[in-house]
């Protein structure tokens, strides 16, 4: 059954590439990392390699995120999540920060941050900080469904296959707009009719499809095909290309503009490569969403 979404009028919307790149070393590209920004509500969307130098290159003050999701725990989103947990405290955090995604997630935090760095904040404690900015909350996802609500925003999830681990994609609906921001997947045509509708889709392109056929972990991934087909089947308005992964191969400097071409073949909505520190404003409007 569908229900409508909320029908208040949502704060302006921005949408912030924090990271553009993939597992290997790009210095152009950090890791995959996205914001969206709700009026004073601040969302983080994984959080890899260099997330928390971009953030703050960008003037978010990341003291001020509350909300963190990640899709899934290969380590190129999730790597620059204790930096992002103990320097948001030693910067002021004063409320609890929330978690949401995949099972493991729980683990990784308490193993990853609180016990691997269990002397370093022993010892701020013991030098007056405030532990209450050092809580979580964790919530992990099980199946695709409702995971987080509020009166201005509801955001779902979808999970698809990925290397076999617990995979996530998120769909925030929010003053009348819909932003679909992808992990990595395979191609699964449930993709489009959870994102139907998107103002804006932010998807993983992470090589050709020629690229992708040579290597065994091809299969893992989207090709800009792929992108064109659930773009154009979702009827999205706007694409953004993320977690350019071939780059890392390739010397071609117009490689991933090249990608973006073989979308627009397909697709006749607007097509962009991402970058780091990309911003994009959308304006929230009244109109009802429905939420399949």
């Amino acid at each position: 059954m569908r229900k409508p979404s909320h029908s208040q009028t949502a704060p302006q919307i921005v949408f912030h590439l924090i990271g553009s790149g993939a597992v290997r070393f790009n210095p152009k590209r950090g890791g995959t990392s996205q914001l969206l920004e709700l009026g004073e509500e601040k969302f983080l969307v994984d959080c890899g390699r260099s997330a928390v130098d971009s953030l703050i290159q960008s003037d978010i003050p990341i003291e001020g995120i509350g909300t963190v999701f990640i899709t899934h725990l290969h380590f190129d989103h999730i790597c620059d999540l204790a930096h992002f947990i103990l320097l948001s405290w030693v910067y002021g955090r004063s409320e609890p920060l929330k978690f949401i995604g995949p099972r493991g997630l729980k683990e990784f935090l308490e193993k990853g941050v609180r016990q691997a760095f269990s002397e370093d904040i022993r010892s701020r404690l013991g030098h007056g900080k405030e532990a209450t900015g050092l809580y979580w909350t964790t919530v992990e996802l099980e199946s695709a469904g409702c995971c987080y609500e509020t009166d201005g925003v509801t955001v779902h999830a979808l999970d698809t296959s990925h290397a076999g681990l617990p995979n996530f994609h998120y769909r925030f609906d929010t003053g009348g707009k819909r932003i679909f921001i992808s992990s990595d997947t395979e191609p699964d045509q449930r993709i489009a009719t959870f994102a139907k509708g998107a103002d804006l889709m932010v998807m993983e392109c992470s090589g050709t499809r020629a690229f992708l056929d040579s290597v065994p972990w091809g299969h893992w991934h989207l090709a800009p095909e792929d992108v064109a087909e659930l773009a154009a089947m979702a009827d999205a308005k706007r694409v953004i290309l993320k977690h350019l992964v071939m780059e890392s191969w390739s010397t071609d400097p117009q490689l991933s503009e090249k990608m973006a071409q073989t979308i627009r073949s397909g697709y006749k909505g607007a097509v962009e490569v991402g970058f780091d520190g990309m911003r994009i404003t959308i304006s929230a409007c009244s109109k009802h969403l429905t939420i399949p």
